[in-house]
């Protein structure tokens, strides 16, 4: 976050300053912090620092959570719970994805004694209001159903994840969340496909897409699947009737 000239991570000319981040973020070396995006609107996001941390790790690359983060990822979820909002969170790394890549996942994300990917889970199963996990890590766009192990539709969520603007065709996504009249909201998922004038940054980005597309193609493991992984899909979450009440007069509801 520090460059040789300053702190230049905080030296951004879109807002928040740091994208989030704070000077405490550096001190404490803790890279999660929450924002509610408009004040008007329910809605908070829990920006979730998932990889792994500390000495003897194989692979910081996998995730991990240690102690201090579920603490405070749990305080971020409660306090959204007890104040009645919709809640989205963003780690780089899935929970637990579709296992189309498994031969690529040697052993499972989530490597740490005290959470799996299933205790995990069941510490998001405990929160009504979260509606997304959103990542990346796997350069794919794919969606994940996450329902609840008891049966309740109000405690089940969505994880999707993204492909990287450095992967052809270099799609980026956008969310639509709406309120629809029977008691649910549904999220609109959509890729996005970006504008490249020629000879531009953009342009010569792309040519590289396409040479990691055609390098990495070679693998088994993508010959394998034969999908697009581009991915628009309608994700419907059923509300809990407290959040029903309080997105009442949120605009107007969908029919």
């Amino acid at each position: 976050m520090y460059g040789s000239t300053g702190p230049q991570f905080f030296e951004t000319r879109s807002n928040p300053i740091g994208h989030g981040f704070t000077e405490a973020n550096i001190v404490a070396d803790f890279a999660c912090y929450s924002f509610e995006p408009k004040s008007s609107v329910p809605l908070k996001v829990i920006v979730l620092d998932d990889t792994c941390k500390g000495e003897g790790q194989r692979s910081y690359a996998l995730a991990g959570l240690d102690q201090p983060r579920i603490d405070w990822l749990t305080s971020e979820l409660q306090e959204g719970q007890d104040e009645g909002k919709l809640m989205i969170i963003a780690a780089h790394i899935p929970v637990k994805p579709q296992l189309s890549f498994a031969d690529m996942r040697p052993f499972p994300f989530f490597r740490t004694p005290a959470f799996t990917d299933d205790s995990l889970l069941a510490i998001l199963h405990s929160y009504p209001n979260l509606i997304l996990w959103i990542s990346g890590h796997r350069h794919v766009n794919t969606v994940t159903p996450e329902p609840d192990p008891g049966g309740d539709p109000t405690r089940s969520f969505w994880e999707v994840e993204t492909a990287s603007l450095r992967d052809f065709p270099q799609q980026f996504r956008t969310f639509d969340i709406r309120r629809n009249r029977d008691g649910t909201i549904s999220i609109i998922i959509t890729n996005v496909d970006t504008a490249a004038a020629p000879g531009s940054p953009a342009a010569k980005s792309r040519g590289f897409a396409i040479g990691d597309a055609r390098i990495f193609g070679a693998t088994p493991a993508i010959i394998a699947d034969t999908t697009s992984r581009a991915y628009n899909a309608e994700l419907v979450k059923q509300l809990s009737p407290g959040m029903q009440a309080k997105l009442a007069g949120c605009g107007s509801a969908i029919e």
